[in-house]
């Protein structure tokens, strides 16, 4: 753990315990602080949807499976908090996520097979996913890294790992390693049909609205796209629209790098530390439990 707040010379509320998981040093915050963590968030999501028995489940056992944007509000929250919030909210949060897990299970009458989210492969698929994610949306979108710091916010993420209950010691240690491990998967993934339904929108989203609201949705979510590894395009069917991925690529990363000089990196980590404090994941937990 990185030393108590008092000692960064940042000004964050009086209210936090310490730095965290993580910390200021730490490529965690340089990453999950930048705009465009949100698109390789998104990426992780849609690769972790591709797991046949983890959506059958999730279609089971959620009311709410298929609102993938309030999934998505609800997932970042959780991120922001392990991520940014101190150490004792960091664990609240993945006390909560674990308690989550090990209720959400559902048996197969047919078979008798009961599928279980805590199940650890899973939680590495889901937990991989997003770091994968993240990463790629950085090497696409920045900001850069080098290969040493790429390696190092792979072991960084082995504390997130950590509070969903997964074991970093046989985890990888290395971005070319956690690589190796998401091209390994192919052959077990599918497209479900809550697959599809949950992904629907990004496959043939809306065109209605504001036609600059509208444009520039669709490139984003190209700009997404983009990140995927090709087989993942190919099981979900998605082609370049209405321009191709290339293109939607480079505007991608031109509105992130506008997002950057709007909102400069230390004005990003104090808003972030500031919204995590005012909102700590307990309260939100109380709100939005019943909603997962």
């Amino acid at each position: 753990m990185s030393g108590a707040v008092e000692n960064t010379g940042r000004d964050v509320p009086a209210t936090r315990q310490d730095d965290g998981l993580f910390g200021p040093d730490s490529i965690s915050w340089r990453l999950f602080a930048d705009p465009a963590s949100a698109l390789g968030a998104v990426c992780g999501v849609l690769l972790q949807a591709l797991e046949p028995g983890m959506m059958t489940l999730f279609s089971k056992v959620s009311v709410n499976y298929a609102d993938s944007v309030g999934r998505a509000a609800r997932t970042a929250k959780y991120l922001d908090t392990t991520v940014f919030g101190d150490t004792v909210h960091a664990h609240a949060a993945g006390e909560s996520v674990r308690r989550m897990h090990a209720h959400a299970q559902w048996t197969d009458e047919r078979t008798g097979h009961t599928l279980r989210a805590d199940d650890p492969a899973w939680l590495e698929w889901t937990h991989h996913t997003l770091v994968w994610g993240i990463l790629r949306s950085s090497e696409m979108y920045g900001p850069r890294l080098t290969p040493a710091e790429r390696d190092r916010f792979v072991v960084e993420q082995h504390r997130a790992a950590e509070l969903v209950g997964l074991d970093p010691s046989g985890l990888p240690r290395t971005h070319a390693e956690l690589d190796t491990y998401i091209h390994a998967q192919v052959d077990r993934l599918a497209v479900t049909l809550p697959a599809a339904e949950a992904t629907a929108g990004l496959r043939k989203p809306s065109l209605r609205g504001n036609p600059i609201t509208v444009a520039s949705s669709v490139v984003i979510q190209d700009g997404i796209i983009a990140l995927l590894p090709d087989w993942a395009r190919t099981m979900y069917g998605i082609a370049g629209r209405p321009m191709s991925l290339g293109g939607a690529a480079r505007v991608t990363g031109w509105l992130m790098a506008a997002a950057r000089r709007n909102k400069p990196y230390e004005k990003l980590i104090a808003d972030m530390l500031t919204d995590v404090d005012a909102h700590p994941y307990r309260k939100v937990r109380a709100a939005d439990g019943r909603r997962r």
